[in-house]
């Protein structure tokens, strides 16, 4: 029995491999450039604001049928926190469409000469100038909405076509007064 020479294979070169892997990984990081930033990119953080904080008086001892916290004004857009009891008066804003999102329970919307419920997470637009109004489906209940105004429409243009009743009053511990 004559017997064969067996001819020691080369291990494979994992020592080679890895160093090659780790110089890819090292020049595939070190040639990563920063973002590149927009000329009008600036440097800010979010801002965060907790419902619990703005609204601390929800009680039921007011006559108001629209309460309101401010959370964001600036010359472009407007937010709100619009809470519904009963009815409020009929009005339009002549200068700017009104958007308000619905949030806690359903609101009764006139706006022009259709009235519709609008429930937790519809959006409402009303266009600029249409007569409208709030009020809640039974006595007892409320709404909490949204506002979102871009741009605002000014208050203080805003037409009364019955004679206003107690609404939009801010709250006496309101955080933004």
């Amino acid at each position: 029995m004559k017997l064969l020479p067996i001819r020691p294979t080369a291990p494979p070169r994992f020592d080679f491999l890895i160093l090659l892997a780790a110089l890819l990984i090292r020049s595939t990081v070190a040639e990563d450039p920063a973002p590149v930033r927009h000329p009008d990119e600036r440097d800010g953080a979010a801002t965060l604001i907790h419902r619990a904080d703005i609204i601390r008086d929800r009680g039921t001892n007011t006559s108001a049928t629209m309460r309101l916290w401010p959370l964001h004004a600036t010359a472009e857009s407007r937010m709100n926190y619009v809470e519904v009891t009963g009815r409020s008066s009929l009005h339009f804003h002549p200068d700017a469409d009104h958007k308000l999102y619905v949030l806690e329970g359903k609101v009764a919307v006139t706006a022009g000469t259709n009235t519709t419920i609008a429930t937790v997470g519809d959006l409402i637009i009303i266009p600029t100038g249409v007569r409208h109004c709030y009020d809640v489906p039974a006595k007892g209940e409320r709404a909490l909405l949204l506002t979102f105004d871009a741009p605002p429409y000014d208050p203080r243009k805003t037409v009364q076509l019955e004679s206003p009743s107690p609404t939009a009053r801010k709250p006496s511990n309101s955080a933004n007064q």
